[in-house]
């Protein structure tokens, strides 16, 4: 795959949202490492505490940023307690976050190298006060701002690994007539985003979508459904998406993260 060269861009993905200093003094530590990095939020409403959201964006976003950028993903209910860091190398992208699946897909996708930080390099580059509870600070930052600046390259880092944490969803699969896949998330207007690509879709000649006890029609964009109608599209990140024009369907429908549904052939 494509060599990473760092081009001092670095994204940075949590569950953190934005209330107290979290996000900010990441950035501080960041830019007091590397003053000239460039620092894009991707997002901080993660769903708290899961990993397998941020890793969906990240898998789906990374390569809309200019090849060399660092994604820094913190979503990490362990820790403070015994996990590995992760930093994989792939397309020409660097990936660091907690070994807890969160990468898994980003990995798969861009086909990446994947290293377990030592705690030799760990501790070359971490504040000198690490907190058990705010890593992404302490530990992560100054991690990201290290390889964003080229002070820490694949060449310092050993043989990569196999050995990760996979991710916590399989891939949408068919089973028999049906394509089954899982509710991922749902969006600020209520939109259910799903794991089913527009690949999967391929051997539908009228594909319908079960999800809450409904069944949804497939269409192109929001507009094409009258106010409060369901419909089924694939999004802008080409996965299928179900929504409810100009209302919310997570609400409506009653389900959420992790929800199955299914698609199958129009009768």
């Amino acid at each position: 795959s494509t060599l990473f060269e760092p081009s001092g861009v670095i994204t940075v993905t949590t569950d953190f949202g934005h209330r107290g200093p979290f996000v900010g003094t990441m950035k501080g530590v960041i830019l007091s490492r590397f003053p000239s990095a460039t620092i894009v939020d991707l997002t901080h409403e993660a769903y708290v505490h899961w990993p397998a959201e941020a890793g969906f964006w990240i898998a789906r976003s990374y390569h809309y940023f200019p090849l060399g950028t660092v994604h820094l993903a913190v979503v990490d209910p362990g820790v403070g307690t015994d996990r590995n860091v992760l930093l994989a190398f792939g397309a020409g992208h660097a990936f660091l976050a907690p070994d807890n699946g969160l990468l898994a897909e980003a990995i798969d996708r861009s086909n990446a190298d994947v290293f377990h930080l030592s705690g030799t390099i760990i501790d070359a580059c971490r504040l000198e006060d690490v907190s058990a509870t705010f890593h992404g600070r302490d530990i992560f930052a100054p991690l990201a701002a290290a390889i964003a600046s080229g002070a820490l390259s694949r060449d310092d880092l050993g043989e990569p690994t196999l050995d990760y944490i996979p991710s916590i969803f399989e891939p949408a699969e068919r089973r028999g007539a049906q394509f089954v896949g899982v509710v991922i998330t749902s969006d600020h207007f209520g939109n259910l985003i799903t794991n089913v690509t527009r690949e999967d879709l391929d051997g539908f000649k009228e594909p319908v979508v079960k999800a809450g006890g409904h069944d949804i029609d497939f269409g192109r964009t929001y507009g094409d459904v009258s106010p409060g109608d369901l419909i089924a599209l694939i999004n802008s990140f080409g996965v299928l998406e179900i929504a409810r024009a100009e209302q919310n369907a997570a609400e409506f429908l009653g389900i959420g993260r992790g929800a199955p549904i299914r698609v199958v052939e129009k009768v």
